[in-house]
């Protein structure tokens, strides 16, 4: 082995002993308020944040302090509220998209109602010509009974057919009523924000 390698390997050992050797230590408050530095840290005070300093004394790394329980509260509604600003505005933003304005969402609300209204016309159409039929087959019923026959079979299921297929177009309606409102709840709610974005858009034109 030569010199020159038995001097860069006794140079490479002694940076390997010197990593060995060297000690970090820590810095921290003590229950004075009065910063200490130790080569190890008592786990109770581990809580209160720290300093880790190598052998020269530079910091090389900070751990803060553990939150209080109202301050882990306080940073999760803080947290929480900007998750619901950020879910607002990507609200705004696909309203915007649909709708130029408050009269344009209106226009749609009465679109939609008008719709609603056309089906359930209709349905109310329908419920006069099957409360037609149920009075004729009735009548026919009735006829039978006082003339002392049976009625029969087919009548008495043409009757239950009527009478059911009126109460489902009613029990339709009454759905559709009731879907006119929630709809008119939600654009209601959506006019509203539109307004509102609106004027803000306004504000900060005129800024």
């Amino acid at each position: 082995m030569t010199g020159s390698m038995l001097i860069v390997m006794g140079l490479v050992g002694l940076m390997v002993s010197q990593s060995a050797l060297a000690v970090n230590f820590y810095r921290y408050e003590n229950d004075d308020g009065r910063k200490v530095m130790t080569q190890t840290l008592p786990p109770n005070v581990v809580h209160r944040g720290y300093e880790v300093l190598n052998e020269r004394g530079t910091v090389i790394k900070v751990v803060p302090r553990a939150l209080t329980e109202e301050e882990l509260e306080a940073l999760a509604d803080e947290q929480k509220q900007k998750q619901l600003q950020a879910e607002q505005q990507e609200r705004d933003k696909q309203l915007l998209a649909i709708f130029s304005s408050p009269k344009d969402a209106e226009r749609a609300l009465g679109r939609k109602l008008e719709a609603i209204d056309v089906y359930i016309n209709v349905t109310k159409g329908n419920i006069a010509k099957l409360q037609g039929e149920f009075n004729s087959a009735q009548a026919q019923a009735a006829e039978r009974e006082r003339s002392g026959q049976e009625v029969p079979d087919f009548l008495i299921s043409k009757m239950e057919s009527f009478a059911r297929q009126i109460r489902e177009a009613e029990e339709s309606i009454a759905e559709k009523e009731q879907e006119k409102v929630v709809i008119r709840k939600e654009y209601q709610k959506d006019i509203e924000r539109l307004k509102y974005l609106m004027e803000q858009r306004q504000q900060a034109g005129s800024e």
